[in-house]
């Protein structure tokens, strides 16, 4: 282990040694702290983490006179300015940074002044930054406690879905009582955050996609289920009517029902942990579309991206109701009433009128659910100093296979079954 500061200034000109102290401070509560060393290993794959680059590194260094090792993850800008600017990393970077140095540092103040145990169950924060050039966050390596990601490809098993249910749940409640308990607090910390992707202003950076990914579920349609009450329905929609749907949705930050979402609520961005209790912990990560908005943004986000039709067929309203409960016990923790706060009605409504979100979002993550690694798009490949048409990068073709097709056109089948589209 050595101290390489060229491996430093690659992630930010501003990310050095002192960063790492400021780490292992903040690691282990202790004032005294020495930086050894450091190794650095690529926890990044081609194709994720499009709006940032992450590193993992090990920290060798002594605390309050004693030798101690702490695994980090690191997220940074791109060093490629194209891509930063293409895909907008300044805007998502301010996002995340003000959620956990802003926002869960008071949630999780609340929850310890509850004796609510884990209920927000997010990475540790041990340094950011953010200036819209060096923007860095430093977070704990969950991986080194236990934490196991889920697979981007494949669809989750019913256990798993509930675990992620749970957890945004828990997410949300500690949101619903915080807002509950702290209203000006909360409505002053929910301003902190910016809409980084349903704003009219951000319709023409998104139109070009937005045309391929419509193409694609249009030509899933047809070809799986041709003639359809789906097919006719979908079809009857232009892009910006679709996109209209979750400006509205999005942008609702004082509405009695928003809180704090994750926002960007698929597989990859949670992690599970076996434990000796009779069920995993599970965790959630990536905050850079986090907002203050309805759950159901959430929930349908995570149904639509993350479920086929069997697994909806036999579960979707299991689902509905396991959310709604863990939900309302968790905000009976925090010692606020669920009842006034967010009834079972209200929530359904929500769900009626706002699940369209989520398959906007299921649009958007069939192209990354069905690609292969060897498919995955090098985002380091765009040339130049200036932002190009995200269509551009992201050229997608329809989809390949029979088993693809069908997971995306019954996706939306069930959202014109329910009449949500």
């Amino acid at each position: 282990m050595t101290k390489d500061e060229s491996l430093l200034s690659g992630v930010s000109a501003l990310f050095t040694e002192k960063t790492l102290e400021e780490s292992l401070r903040n690691a282990t509560g202790e004032n005294e702290v020495q930086v050894l060393g450091w190794d650095f290993g690529d926890a990044s794959k081609k194709g994720d983490g499009y709006l940032s680059v992450i590193s993992r590194i090990k920290v060798n260094g002594t605390a309050g006179g004693k030798p101690i090792q702490i695994s980090l993850v690191v997220k940074s800008m791109p060093n490629n300015l194209a891509r930063r600017k293409t895909f907008r990393s300044n805007e998502f970077f301010y996002n995340e940074v003000t959620c956990y140095t802003e926002i869960f540092p008071k949630f999780q103040e609340f929850v310890k002044s509850k004796n609510a145990g884990d209920l927000l169950m997010v990475p540790r924060c041990f340094a950011a930054l953010t200036d819209g050039e060096n923007d860095y966050l430093v977070l704990e390596d969950v991986i080194s406690i236990g934490f196991q990601p889920l697979a981007r490809q494949n669809s989750l098993q019913v256990q798993e879905c509930r675990l992620i249910l749970k957890a945004l749940a828990r997410l949300h409640a500690v949101s619903f009582a915080y807002k509950d308990q702290k209203k000006e607090e909360f409505q002053r910390i929910a301003n902190r955050l910016i809409e980084t992707y349903f704003t009219p202003k951000l319709y023409d950076w998104y139109k070009g996609f937005q045309t391929l990914i419509i193409n694609m579920a249009k030509d899933a349609l047809a070809k799986e289920y041709p003639g359809s009450e789906a097919e006719k329905r979908f079809n009857s929609w232009t892009g910006r009517e679709l996109y209209d749907k979750s400006i509205d949705f999005c942008n609702r930050v004082t509405a009695p029902t928003s809180v704090i979402t994750q926002g960007d609520a698929w597989a990859p961005n949670f992690m599970i942990r076996k434990t000796d209790r009779e069920y995993p912990d599970a965790l959630a990560l990536d905050f850079q579309l986090a907002r203050c908005a309805s759950p159901a943004l959430d929930v349908s986000f995570f149904i639509y991206t993350c479920t086929e039709k069997p697994l909806r067929d036999g579960h979707y309203d299991e689902f509905l109701k396991l959310y709604h409960h863990e939900l309302g016990r968790s905000i009976s923790m925090l010692k606020s009433d669920p009842e006034k706060l967010y009834p079972w009605d209200t929530f359904m409504n929500e769900v009626q009128e706002q699940s369209i979100h989520g398959i906007n979002f299921a649009l958007e993550t069939a192209p990354g659910v069905s690609l292969d690694e060897s498919e995955a798009f090098d985002m380091d490949s765009i040339e130049g100093d200036e932002p190009v048409d995200v269509s551009v990068i992201w050229n997608l073709k329809n989809l390949k296979t029979k088993k693809s097709r069908c997971r995306l056109a019954e996706t939306i089948m069930h959202a014109v079954e329910k009449n949500y589209i």
